[in-house]
Parts: C-alpha cells; sequence; structure tokens
C-alpha cells in the first residue's frame, strides 16, 4: 500500500531538464516576444540585471517576431496603415498608433535603435512563443502583429504551417546573427492560454510550435529551448497556478519557472551572484518600522555600504532608482 505522501507525489511530475551551465556572471539579456517574456525579464531585472524587454511591445508569432527584427536589422521602412484618425504601425502591439504619423514613425525610430543596441550587446537573447495563429491585413495582405482593435473585418486568421514557423525560426536566427556573432539565443514557448482562440485552437497552436522547435533544433545547434510551456503542464497542471483570468501563470508558478531557468543555465559564480543580488533586493525593498532617527540613519548606512559593496563586484549590474 502506497503511504498519503507517495500518493501526494503522484499528483505533481517531474519534467527533467539537461542542466546546461553557460552563465558565469551577471551580463546584459534582450527578451523579445509574448507577455510571458516580460514576466521573466522583471525577475531579472529586480535582481539588477541590465535587461531590455520587447522595445515593440509583446508580439506573439513566429512570423510576426521574424518580421520586426528583419525591418530593425536591414533597416526596412515599418509599414504603416491608417484607420479613421489614427495612423497604426500593425506589425508591432497597440502602442504603436498615434493620430500624428511623425510622431508615431519617431517612437519607431526610438525603439528600433534601442532594440539594434540590445541585439548588439546581448550575451543572451529570449525569443518567446505565443502562438501559432497570425493575422493578416486584408488590404495590405500583410501579415501582422497586433490588430490594434482596427476592425475584425479587415483582417482575415490563419494557422501557420511547420514549415512556415520553421522558416521564421531561421529568419530569427539569421537577424540575430547578423548583429551578434556570439551570444546564447534561447528559444521557449509561453505557458499562456490563449483562450481567445479557442481552447481546442489553443492546443493546435501550442503543439504546432513545439513540433516545429524540436525540428529546428534538430537541424540547428546554433540555439537552445527551453521548456517553459512543458514544465507549466506537466508539474503544474491545476488551476490554483494560474491567475483569476485561467489564462496566465500566477506569480508563483512565473517565479517557479524562473528558478528552473536559472538553475539551468546557471553556473555556480552564478548561483552565487543570483544569491547575492536577490538578498540585495530584499534588503533595497525592506522598510524599517522603527521611527528612531538613529536606528533608521545606522539602516540607511548599512544599506548603502551593502550596495557599493554589491556594486563594485558586480560593476555590469544595474544599480536601483530606488537606494534609500
Amino acid at each position: 500500500m502506497k503511504s498519503s505522501a507517495q500518493k501526494k507525489q503522484l499528483l505533481m511530475s517531474d519534467f527533467p531538464i539537461q542542466p546546461k551551465p553557460i552563465w558565469n556572471s551577471p551580463h546584459e539579456m534582450l527578451f523579445i516576444g509574448s507577455c510571458f517574456s516580460d514576466e521573466i525579464s522583471n525577475l531579472f531585472d529586480n535582481l539588477f540585471l541590465p535587461v531590455t524587454a520587447n522595445p515593440f511591445g509583446t508580439i506573439f508569432s513566429p512570423q510576426a517576431i521574424a518580421s520586426a527584427l528583419n525591418c530593425v536589422v536591414n533597416n526596412i521602412p515599418v509599414s504603416i496603415t491608417q484607420h479613421q484618425e489614427n495612423y497604426h504601425a500593425l506589425l508591432f502591439d497597440s502602442s504603436f498608433q498615434h493620430t500624428n504619423k511623425e510622431l508615431l514613425l519617431k517612437q519607431i525610430e526610438v525603439s528600433s535603435l534601442q532594440l539594434m543596441q540590445s541585439l548588439q550587446q546581448s550575451e543572451t537573447i529570449f525569443i518567446t512563443l505565443g502562438s501559432a495563429w497570425v493575422y493578416k491585413h486584408i488590404e495590405s495582405n500583410a501579415f501582422v502583429g497586433n490588430c490594434h482593435k482596427v476592425p475584425q473585418k479587415e483582417f482575415s486568421k490563419e494557422l501557420l504551417t511547420l514549415d512556415q514557423i520553421k522558416q521564421s525560426l531561421f529568419q530569427i536566427q539569421q537577424s540575430i546573427r547578423q548583429v551578434n556573432t556570439q551570444c546564447n539565443i534561447i528559444f521557449t514557448i509561453s505557458p499562456v492560454r490563449h483562450l481567445r482562440d479557442g481552447i481546442s485552437e489553443n492546443l493546435l497552436s501550442k503543439s504546432l510550435l513545439v513540433v516545429a522547435l524540436q525540428e529546428f533544433l534538430q537541424q540547428n545547434n546554433d540555439a537552445l529551448y527551453f521548456p517553459s510551456f512543458e514544465i507549466f503542464q506537466e508539474e503544474l497542471k491545476d488551476y490554483r497556478f494560474y491567475k483569476d483570468d485561467l489564462a496566465h501563470p500566477n506569480e508563483w508558478a512565473v517565479n517557479y519557472i524562473f528558478s528552473r531557468l536559472v538553475e539551468c543555465y546557471g553556473s555556480e559564480n552564478f548561483m552565487q551572484f543570483m544569491d547575492e543580488a536577490s538578498k540585495l533586493s530584499l534588503l533595497n525593498q525592506h522598510k524599517p518600522k522603527t521611527m528612531d532617527e538613529l536606528e533608521l540613519n545606522n539602516f540607511n548606512v548599512m544599506k548603502l555600504e551593502k550596495v557599493e559593496s554589491f556594486f563594485s563586484k558586480y560593476p555590469t549590474c544595474k544599480k536601483p532608482t530606488t537606494i534609500i
């Protein structure tokens, strides 16, 4: 007879990951893709790593990510569409719209420069794929990254094929390698459920992304894959790990996947850095309850000394703006 502890253990499956300790020290990171990119990048940012996340906002499909990178790397003008009084850059998220076309073009220029700089300087670049469903703007016959709440009748919805996804993955890799030959490229699939597409449609989309990525990696050893989607599906298959919308992983789940990610790619030195950074982050967020002026002053002096010691040891890290 199995004990209660053994039975309880059967409720959760461990998803094994082969460690690959490629991170030896804190370094610049770039995140591109779905909103899950923002979730993970925020956790690195909280630990003082120099992080850039989604300069063009959230982009869900591999096709849209490939097109955005191609425009930036090869200096290709971004298509602008007008709907009523607004101008839209439909390749990017809905924040890229404006009543003034010149201001929109300036916004695109600034984000392009930020993305190019980060592409060139980052030692690790994450590409987070969200969906294989894409929308095509009927009038321009161009695939878009976001419909910007333009009427649905102006778009057609399509599901990318395996070959189209793999082609996009190769284009993403090619664009990155044009400007950065040394960085680590890590692909992952967002565990966020795209329920607006439909439950069956979301499963089909995620399955296509998984298969396409595996086939891409078998043909190419110049990129890595981290199984965020698989960890969430196999280890955290319970609605208690979702936010109230039952689509997005909650804070605990995101932190768990983040820990698995760091444990997979972090060397002993990097793990030591993460431990020190975590302690400093908690210290920096701590609000002393005492009202005694001398105690507050001593606490602030101690905190400042620890901050200066940390950033002297890790000069490539980014200082927070809210120290003392």
